[in-house]
């Protein structure tokens, strides 16, 4: 049984295995499907079509690898794609096979190594629901994705299409190709965006590119200017990761050419490899630990300098790693999705896992029963957790009657 504890407290039950059965998955999230997709529009070289991709990743530890001949393992999956019209009538549709060999075995559960697609499809200008299957071939069990794209004729004057991440398919044609991806460490190497430019002026144009954190100021930017050929162009840029601050950040386009202007962005989250993607703020991360952290582990962490945090971070939740033989940390992986999903499901005028709901599911998962009360005559509204496994029980009273449940108890048995 792994637990969460802090020295010389209670210990805090955290079976992630178990956790994972009963936790109500939050809706149509990576983590549940299993894989990442995005989509698109390119622009069409086809006067009468527009041009659309659909690109999906899929870690190889969400895949079922079998040994393939002595010296290799491989996986199989079925990747189906389908474009739906607002009328819900089937516009386009395709199904691959998609083999993926490694000869490493511990490459077999690798979270950052993925097997990627992108589909293109030619279709009518128009707005397009988008879903994405994959089915296992060994396991036959199956993932789904939604999405939606708008595909729009070109324009003589000046078309621009979306940006988009660009990598090498892995699937073996070697062209540069949109990436399902938004996620990156500030560890890798320079991330490259793309986007695609075409115009029959004459005139000059003003590109510029620029990366904005959350506080909106440039980081990086780049202005170039040339003269459009007539045919599509491709334009990329590099963003530089290495040692950014972790949160959300932007990557913005502009074209100013013959009186137009057109703009494009694309939002990307930095994270530290090794950590859930969902963290996007440090700072934040660090304070949602209290449930679990010594005075001292808190103090420490809080008063840390930003070169300093990250380490004191990793080092506080090693300590807590059940497998610290392998790169992942379950442990921690389960906290932070408790911590996403109490926002989702108990924030009010607070974040969700700031709310005494929020801290009891992070604390000991999912109730095995839950017995609401919420219009019951001379009474105000309450509710009441049970964890039959453990003996106790959790009663939440709503004082204010805006859905701001407060622990009044008895906490603790029957």
């Amino acid at each position: 049984m792994w637990k969460l504890c802090t020295a010389g407290l209670v210990a805090i039950v955290l079976l992630c295995a178990q956790a994972s059965a009963q936790r109500p998955r939050m809706p149509d999230s990576p983590e549940e499907r299993g894989f990442r997709c995005t989509s698109g529009q390119r622009l069409s070289p086809l006067p009468d079509s527009a041009l659309v991709y659909v690109a999906l990743s899929v870690p190889y530890d969400n895949l079922t690898f079998v040994r393939g001949n002595e010296s290799n393992f491989v996986a199989r999956f079925e990747a189906s794609f389908a474009l739906f019209d607002n009328d819900e009538f089937l516009a386009t549709e395709r199904s691959v096979d998609i083999d993926v060999l490694t000869d490493v075995f511990e490459e077999t559960n690798s979270r950052t190594l993925n097997a990627i697609r992108t589909e293109e499809f030619y279709v009518k200008p128009g707005d397009y629901k988008v879903s994405v299957v994959i089915t296992d071939r060994e396991t036959k069990r199956k993932n789904r994705w939604r999405g939606e794209v708008s595909a729009a004729l070109m324009d003589s004057v000046l078309a621009v299409s979306d940006l988009y991440w660009i990598e090498h398919d892995t699937t073996g044609d070697g062209e540069r190709l949109p990436r399902a991806l938004e996620n990156f460490s500030n560890r890798e190497k320079p991330a490259r965006v793309a986007i695609d430019l075409i115009s029959a002026s004459r005139d000059s144009m003003t590109i510029n590119w620029s990366v904005s954190g959350e506080d909106g100021k440039p980081i990086a930017s780049r202005t170039e200017n040339g003269a459009p050929t007539g045919t599509v162009e491709h334009f990329e840029y590099e963003v530089v990761l290495e040692n950014l601050p972790v949160q959300k950040y932007k990557v913005a386009f502009e074209v100013i050419l013959a009186g137009r202007r057109e703009a494009r962005s694309l939002s990307f989250n930095v994270n530290i490899p090794g950590v859930p993607a969902s963290i996007t703020d440090l700072g934040e991360a660090i304070r949602q630990v209290k449930y679990i952290a010594t005075a001292e582990e808190n103090r420490r962490l809080r008063s840390a300098s930003f070169m300093d945090r990250e380490q004191l971070f990793r080092e506080f939740w090693k300590r807590r790693d059940p497998t610290p033989e392998t790169p992942r940390n379950e442990l921690m992986e389960e906290y932070y999705l408790r911590v996403d999903y109490s926002d989702e499901k108990y924030s009010t005028h607070r974040p969700g896992w700031e709310t005494d709901r929020g801290r009891v599911y992070i604390m000991y998962g999912e109730p095995t029963d839950i017995e609401r009360h919420p219009f019951e005559s001379g009474s105000r509204p309450y509710e009441i957790w049970y964890y039959h496994n453990l003996n106790r029980r959790f009663v939440f009273v709503d004082y204010t009657g805006f859905g701001d449940y407060t622990l009044a108890g008895p906490q603790w048995g029957y």
